[in-house]
C-alpha cells in the first residue's frame, strides 16, 4: 500500500465532513479514483471499514456485535439492551461454532467471550502451557 488504511480513512472522513452533503458522492468517486491510481484498490474494503470506525468514534456511536450459536431469546435481547446506548449500531450474528453462550464485540475491538467454545479454548490453552 502506498499509504496505510488509517491515513486514507482519516482523509476521506474529514473530506466528507467538511464538504456540503451534495458534494459527498463526488468526493467518494474522486477518493476511489485516487486509491486505484495509487494501486491500493485491493485494500478498499479495509479503508472503508476504517473510515466507518473513524466516523462512528467521532460521533460517539458504537458498533456492538453480538454473536451466539443460536437465535437470541427475547430475555437475552432485553439483557443486552441494558448496556446498548441509543444510537449504537447493533449487529447480531449466528455462529454455530460457538456451541453455546454469547460473544459481545464493541467497535471491533473490546470483546467479552462467554461462549462454550471460548471457555474450552482457554482450558486447552492452559493445559498446553
Amino acid at each position: 500500500m502506498k499509504y496505510p488504511a488509517h491515513i486514507y480513512a482519516t482523509a476521506l472522513a474529514k473530506a466528507i465532513a467538511a464538504a456540503p452533503s451534495e458534494k459527498a458522492e463526488q468526493i467518494a468517486k474522486n477518493f476511489i479514483s485516487l486509491v486505484q491510481r495509487n494501486g491500493d484498490a485491493s485494500s478498499l474494503r479495509k479503508i472503508l471499514e476504517e473510515t466507518s470506525r473513524y466516523v462512528r468514534r467521532d460521533s460517539g456511536i458504537r458498533k456492538v456485535t453480538i454473536e451466539s450459536a443460536r437465535e437470541l431469546s427475547a430475555q437475552n435481547k432485553k439483557e443486552i439492551a441494558k448496556f446498548v446506548k441509543p444510537g449504537d449500531i447493533v449487529v447480531e450474528n449466528i455462529n454455530p461454532e460457538l456451541v453455546a453462550g454469547v460473544r459481545v464485540i464493541i467497535d471491533d475491538e473490546l470483546q467479552l467471550d462467554e461462549t462454550l467454545k471460548g471457555k474450552l479454548d482457554k482450558i486447552f490453552s492452559d493445559i498446553q502451557n
